[in-house]
């Protein structure tokens, strides 16, 4: 009798893990910001955010964005603006159909921006999506459009680059080492002290397109100093490499607003 009923909990342990992992996104269309909660989706996506957008890949699957009630629709739009130009721009070397596999492998990873109103938020619910098979970038409503210093670019160009880049464009990502490291040898990139060395070519890429986009314009060196460069002018002089590196892959991309 003890086995059946330790069986019996074990069986409804299952039952309660699957569904938490279960969800309705698939059901769930349109260009809009879709508005979810419990009364739409299934599990602790229900429960954690209240706003959805998508974009598919050319494999048909989706690259999501969730927020939290705080993120304006217009931020949601602006992400995944943001987003698809990452996925869609020609660059000199990697054109159309190399975003193509960088997007398909995304979408195979389940990558996901997560766009929260609080650190709070996030500390209390990341692991719960993580849980879920997401591969997740976080952005905060307080980093996005008309802020200070807007850090749109750098997360969804993180979560472009972690889940997509680095496993598909070997080329690039092997270029994209020997310039951060020719950059911290002439030092010109500073990483901070906190930083792990596995995510400085991350960060590098990032300050990059910062600067190259003009974010820091007015606001002295890019990522409060680290790299030193602070426009696109400057870039060509002191980076010409990493200037370049943006060129072989995005092109001549522009701020989407």
């Amino acid at each position: 009798m003890k086995k059946i009923f330790i069986l019996l909990l074990l069986i409804v342990s299952i039952a309660c893990n699957k569904e938490e992992l279960y969800s309705d996104l698939e059901k769930l269309s349109g260009k809009d910001v879709i508005e979810i909660g419990t009364h739409n989706v299934s599990g602790n996506i229900g429960k954690i955010f209240s706003k959805y957008v998508y974009t598919k890949a050319p494999n048909g699957r989706r690259i999501e964005i969730f927020g939290t009630s705080g993120v304006t629709d217009e931020q949601m739009l602006y992400a995944r603006d943001i987003l698809e130009q990452y996925l869609t721009s020609d660059g000199t070397v990697y054109k159309r159909k190399y975003k193509e596999i960088i997007a398909n492998s995304m979408a195979n990873k389940r990558s996901a921006m997560v766009f929260w109103d609080t650190e709070e938020q996030y500390s209390d619910n990341i692991m719960k999506v993580e849980y879920l098979g997401y591969s997740v970038q976080d952005l905060y409503a307080t980093e996005s459009l008309g802020m200070f210093r807007d850090a749109s670019y750098e997360e969804i160009l993180h979560l472009v680059h972690n889940h997509g880049i680095t496993s598909t464009l070997f080329n690039f990502q092997g270029e994209l080492q020997k310039a951060n490291d020719d950059a911290l040898s002439r030092g010109i990139w500073k990483p901070w002290e906190d930083l792990p060395k596995a995510d400085y070519d991350d960060e590098y890429l990032a300050a990059l397109m910062d600067c190259y986009l003009g974010l820091w314009d007015g606001l002295g060196p890019t990522f409060w100093g680290a790299y030193e460069p602070s426009s696109r002018e400057e870039m060509k002089t002191l980076d010409p490499i990493g200037h370049q590196l943006i060129l072989d892959l995005f092109g001549d991309i522009q701020q989407v607003r």
